[in-house]
């Protein structure tokens, strides 16, 4: 069975509702939380306040976008995490999109996978806390040495193409996933598989991490119009539609290419299908949830982040529903039997 973690922040709760979650996701069996950098908070700052709220927990970032730090200030801030954390600090790092480097961050996007790669190298050189001089073809440092402990922070790469998994397979120290479907994802390995043999590497001695979305207990037919919405703004970007062309939705992402080209927004969520819906996203009943948690552990995922969702809009009963999810995905899959928040389940109707 693949370790859980759980991702934070989460949508509906402020910064500190999510945090105080994680903190009592420790006691329930998670082995790890993991903080995520779009547009709430940056990547670090809650984990620096797990850090000194929780024990055992590993705290992950899945992602931090390679381009918006150079890797001197990637290795201060990590170097410091880890320190305060006792050692649990994972570092995940991604190449982003162009639309957030240039468009938010007001940063470039040229040659991402190079960036992703030569930000690893330094960064790796600065944590062990030599001198630095290194010159690379998107990143350079001068003569920079960390003035803390050497550090030792694993560092994961996230990847949705062939090319970016190949590269983490050589030169990271494991791959974060999403939206992939369990039974297609030992094809979806190949590449980091192949990446870590030319580079000289046993891949079994690599993580494979996955980013879920997980349900527990909803109204299926009410979830179904906010789950198909969800999945669009995701298919929309061209890599992300990519990756699931490569997983047998090719019919499902020209209808919603060619609705979403034209300005016929609904018509583009329509395009999204029951059947990819229930290949991508985990819900049902806790028996139902379960099984198909474990089957991304059966095909080569070590480690689940799971992302609750709801249908719920009303803040109390989406913050009840939320924690259910939680409880109800640790109970399934530790053992947990604490008591969970009562919630009025609706039943585990099939979405078909």
């Amino acid at each position: 069975m693949p370790q859980l973690g759980l991702a934070v922040p989460i949508e509906g709760f402020s910064l500190r509702e999510s945090l105080e979650l994680a903190v009592r996701a420790e006691a329930l069996g998670f082995e790890s939380a993991w903080s995520y950098e779009v547009d709430v908070c940056d990547g670090f700052t809650p984990l620096g306040w797990l850090a000194a709220r929780t024990e055992r927990m590993r705290l992950g970032i899945s992602l931090i976008p390679a381009p918006s730090r150079p890797p001197a200030l990637l290795a201060m801030t990590a170097s410091g995490l880890q320190d305060i954390s006792g050692g649990r600090l994972v570092l995940g790092l991604g190449a982003s999109s162009p639309a957030v480097m240039r468009h938010w961050m007001g940063l470039t996007h040229d040659r991402p996978l190079t960036r992703l790669r030569e930000t690893v190298e330094a960064t790796r050189q600065a944590l062990a806390g030599g001198r630095v001089s290194y010159t690379g073809e998107t990143v350079r440092i001068d003569g920079f040495r960390l003035g803390g402990r050497p550090a030792e922070v694993p560092i994961l790469l996230g990847a949705l193409g062939p090319k970016a998994n190949r590269l983490a397979g050589a030169v990271a120290d494991g791959l974060i996933m999403v939206f992939n479907v369990p039974e297609r994802t030992p094809e979806l390995l190949t590449e980091f598989y192949a990446g870590a043999e030319e580079a000289g590497r046993d891949h079994a001695e690599l993580e494979v991490v996955s980013k879920v979305f997980v349900s527990v207990d909803e109204d299926l037919y009410a979830l179904r119009p906010q789950l198909q919405r969800f999945v669009t703004g995701y298919a929309i970007v061209p890599a992300y539609q990519r990756l699931l062309r490569r997983q047998g939705f090719e019919a499902e992402m020209d209808a919603l290419a060619a609705a979403w080209g034209e300005g016929r927004r609904a018509d583009a969520a329509a395009a999204i299908s029951d059947e990819l819906l229930s290949a991508l996203i985990v819900f049902g009943s806790p028996e139902q949830c379960a099984a198909r948690l474990r089957a991304h552990g059966e095909n080569g995922v070590d480690t689940l982040i799971i992302a609750p969702i709801t249908a719920a809009t009303e803040p109390a009963e989406r913050r009840e529903r939320i924690e259910h999810t939680v409880h109800q995905v640790a109970s399934a899959l530790t053992g947990d039997r604490s008591p969970a928040p009562h919630v009025d389940s609706p039943g585990s109707q099939s979405i078909n």
